[in-house]
């Protein structure tokens, strides 16, 4: 799995568990550097769909709408890789916008290589309903009509259940997107809907960094359902190799230089006071260093520790909670339980809303439906 890296502004930047540097210095703690996100790139392939129609005398022989010639699609080609390439600067994930299939009947719709992308966005603004059914792969896609943000297209009013799967309906052969994916005019739903099949994408045979094993909490079937429903791998390391790294970590006079250094820097953040001891935060960085080791080792993004409240504390000595919190400001996906009944959630919630997510204990649903 090939893994990129976007800033809070959407910009790729190198690998942030990496960079250029050596050693523990690879793995630096830094509060002021922007939150990111490891994610896959989204590949989005947008598809033209339109016809030239040949005049016949003493007839209709043309249906409505803005895209009538090849010059027509051709501008119109521009403004879809402009309107797209802007989508691709505001969100926080790498997004690659392919280029523009023009296509004019089922036979050119057929010979789409739609193995090169993620995403199809079709763009149907004329043409037959055999023709729109050709455009779209069996996932994945997404239906873009357009009624004033441009040349009108005639499919702005012709989609219809005829083609589109109702809502609660199991996409079929005929009807392969539902009622909700289609946009009209709207690049704000655009991007939306791009996030939640980004964040598909990156559910999707995703690797997950586990230490000291992994489980379905009421449910043990949970880890094998995410292995044979979503294709994740799960790489998972011992505590009894843990341990050996851990204290080699202990025993390096420089790590804990470092660990002490980010203590200080940590603990001089306004609003942070310290109601514990100090040596429990060191030790909670040098944690912080063997996870982010171990992710890279495993090229995984997402990293999850069980028995967080009893194996790990007696070699660590302190808690894995910090730890947690400081992977997961800082952008990667950290969860405690190694719980595969909502790690799949918890990952597909991270890449949607683009902000740190955590896990937690619910309560029972009460008055009002209130769930704390």
């Amino acid at each position: 799995m090939e893994l990129a890296v976007a800033s809070s502004a959407g910009v790729a930047a190198g690998l942030a568990m990496g960079e250029n540097t050596t050693g523990y210095q690879k793995w630096s703690w830094d509060p002021e550097k922007p939150l990111y996100t490891v994610s896959r790139t989204l590949r989005v392939l947008p598809v033209l769909m339109y016809r030239v129609p040949q005049k016949r005398e003493m007839t209709s022989y043309k249906s409505w709408g803005g895209v009538q010639s090849h010059e027509a699609a051709e501008e119109e080609s521009a403004r879809i890789d402009r309107e797209l390439r802007e989508i691709a600067g505001s969100v926080q994930f790498p997004m690659e916008v392919l280029p523009v299939v023009r296509v004019t009947s089922p036979e050119e719709a057929a010979r789409i290589d739609h193995t090169q992308a993620d995403v199809t966005v079709v763009y149907p603004a004329t043409g037959s309903g055999q023709t729109l059914r050709a455009c779209i792969p069996d996932r994945g896609a997404v239906i873009f009509a357009r009624h004033k943000s441009g040349p009108v297209y005639y499919w702005y009013e012709a989609l219809s259940v005829r083609y589109l799967a109702r809502d609660g309906e199991t996409p079929d052969g005929d009807r392969r997107v539902s009622v909700r994916d289609v946009v009209i005019d709207s690049l704000d739903e655009l991007r939306w809907r791009l996030q939640a099949l980004n964040a598909v994408n990156n559910l999707l045979k995703c690797r997950v960094a586990t230490l000291g094993g992994f489980q379905g909490k009421y449910a043990p079937e949970a880890p094998e359902v995410a292995r044979q429903k979503w294709g994740m791998e799960i790489i998972n390391l011992g505590y009894d190799e843990f341990e050996k790294r851990l204290k080699a970590a202990f025993s390096d006079a420089s790590l804990m230089r470092e660990a002490d250094r980010w203590t200080e820097k940590f603990l001089s953040m306004p609003g942070t006071s310290l109601e514990t001891e100090r040596s429990y935060v060191v030790n909670a960085f040098v944690l912080y260093v063997l996870f982010k080791q171990f992710m890279e080792e495993s090229n995984a993004s997402v990293f999850s520790i069980m028995d967080c409240m009893s194996a790990i504390m007696p070699m660590s000595r302190t808690t894995a909670c910090l730890t947690l919190g400081l992977l997961n400001d800082e952008g990667l996906i950290a969860f405690c339980e190694s719980d595969f009944v909502v790690i799949p959630a918890g990952i597909l919630l991270r890449h949607i809303a683009g902000v740190p997510v955590f896990m937690h204990n619910s309560t029972f649903p009460h008055v009002g439906g209130v769930v704390t």
